[in-house]
């Protein structure tokens, strides 16, 4: 039997390489440097200038898998940073798994496209029911749910949280037309300290021509602890209802990138629920990273204030070991969310969505085509069970701990912020010079990885702004006791070089 492209032998041949030389490269990771040395350009050089004219061939033997395997080996892997490496702590974690990958695996093989129901009712069925598994994982209140019989909202797997800012804007904006504002007084509002695609979604929904645009984007300030100050949102708020402006959106993250931080979300959402309709706006929450904390029941505090939320996205791809990309995002109210991307050409009109009564998926992104991401989040799922994940989730935690601990009890380091989950931020005692040559000279050793962000700290004498932090998050899926002695290790070698 011919397979698209293989003889069935073939087939099962090429499988059998490609999965040998997966096992191979995941039992490497513990002995990898976790950075790669290449410079700009060397990984072009060593790839043709042009395609092949010939391929390998429907009925290639096991040799011809072995080339691309070898070239897998001596091309990309020495050009990778190594997200799996159990030393990787410089951004939260891109999480994977093997039912992760065998899901990913599954999907491709199914490879429909599920945009309507209609398309594939499985794939929008499934995506439903895990969008209300996870939604009872995190304790999210039913409105939130497809299975809640008195609940209008529901949610979706979007690609990233990128993707969830940009769909929560839009719905937002559309909410407001509806009211009667004209869409050109829109403003969005998030912290100092919120992440980048809040201001991305601005300038892709029109309302910033840059990322240096104010115009309609206010960055609220913080408080000490790096948190969104609600008083200050309340009065950006008033101000620009006072010049005639409208309200749209505000976003608020349940752990920040930099430091971890929670904006006050109650305080917040109770400020916003006293504003009259016509100038209350979209609340969406970022939790993408913290969220999924909330798994563990002494966690959920992470979503404190949820209830009032309009939307709200969490990623099981940075740390419930699903493989990128997953994105969770709920809406309280679903129509509000189609009603701002749905258009229904004749080619796309069938007898099932005309009904009303199912779900059609490509009105709740940009995107018209969608890939089946449910099924690896069922696999992980299915496999691990929630006190499985629980247990992952507690355990980088307790790592953490370990860290925190080091850092504390090292004279020449300062824990600039408290720990928050997995995230630990320190400095090195006296000027950023020495925080910087730490993290460059960490990174440069090459066996472990951490990054390092630029935030205000509260000193002595006020906030300090612009302070060097090095950010170590514990969150990588094989990370152990051995890799937090192993990073421990290097911050002190590099420490006894930087301060001497």
């Amino acid at each position: 039997m011919a397979l698209r492209g293989f003889e069935e032998d073939a087939f099962l041949g090429a499988l059998d390489t490609i999965s040998q030389w997966a096992l191979s490269y995941m039992e490497s990771l513990q002995s990898r440097d976790v950075s790669s040395a290449r410079a700009p350009g060397d990984i072009l050089a060593q790839l043709p200038d042009a395609p092949p004219m010939k391929g390998m061939g429907k009925g290639v033997d096991a040799e011809g898998w072995n080339a691309v395997v070898r070239d897998l080996e001596t091309i990309i892997e020495p050009g990778l940073v190594h997200w799996q490496s159990p030393r990787f702590f410089a951004y939260f974690p891109c999480s994977a798994s093997m039912p992760g990958v065998m899901g990913e695996f599954v999907a491709s093989v199914l490879n429909v496209n599920g945009m309507l129901w209609s398309t594939s009712p499985s794939a929008t069925e499934l995506e439903m029911r895990m969008m209300d598994w996870c939604a009872q994982m995190f304790g999210l209140p039913d409105q939130f749910r497809f299975d809640d019989k008195d609940s209008i909202g529901g949610g979706c797997i979007q690609g990233t949280a990128s993707e969830a800012a940009l769909a929560a804007l839009v719905a937002a904006r559309r909410r407001q037309v509806g009211r009667g504002r004209d869409r050109s007084t829109m403003t969005v509002y998030t912290s100092t300290q919120a992440h980048s695609s809040i201001i991305k979604a601005a300038m892709v929904a029109g309302l910033a021509d840059d990322s240096e645009d104010r115009s309609r984007v206010r960055l609220i300030p913080v408080d000490e602890h790096l948190a969104m100050d609600a008083k200050a949102l309340e009065q950006a708020i008033a101000q620009d209802i006072e010049a005639g402006l409208t309200p749209c959106l505000v976003s608020t993250t349940q752990g920040t990138t930099s430091t971890g931080a929670f904006d006050p979300l109650v305080e917040i959402g109770q400020d916003l629920a006293r504003l009259p309709d016509a100038h209350r706006p979209w609340l969406h929450v970022d939790a993408a990273w913290a969220g999924a904390a909330a798994a563990c029941p002494e966690h959920r505090y992470v979503l404190d204030g949820i209830e009032r939320a309009d939307s709200l996205c969490i990623n099981p791809h940075k740390w419930l070991l699903t493989n990128f990309d997953c994105d969770l995002f709920w809406v309280r109210d679903r129509q509000a969310l189609t009603d701002s991307m749905s258009i229904t050409p004749a080619y796309l009109r069938n007898q099932q969505s005309d009904s009303g009564q199912v779900i059609d998926y490509r009105d709740w992104h940009v995107p018209l085509g969608r890939r089946m991401r449910a099924i690896k989040l069922w696999f992980v799922i299915r496999h691990f069970g929630v006190e499985g994940l629980r247990a992952h989730i507690r355990s980088h935690i307790e790592l953490a701990k370990v860290f925190e601990a080091f850092v504390t009890d090292e004279p020449r380091l300062v824990l600039e912020v408290e720990r928050s989950l997995g995230l630990v931020c320190f400095s090195v005692m006296g000027d950023d010079a020495k925080t910087k040559a730490l993290i460059e000279r960490i990174n440069g050793r090459r066996r472990v990885m951490i990054s390092h962000t630029v935030v205000p700290i509260a000193g002595q004498d006020g906030m300090i702004p612009d302070r060097w932090v090095a950010r170590v998050a514990v969150g990588s899926t094989g990370v152990g006791r051995k890799e937090i002695d192993e990073l421990v290790s290097e911050v002190r070698v590099v420490l006894d070089e930087v301060v001497q």
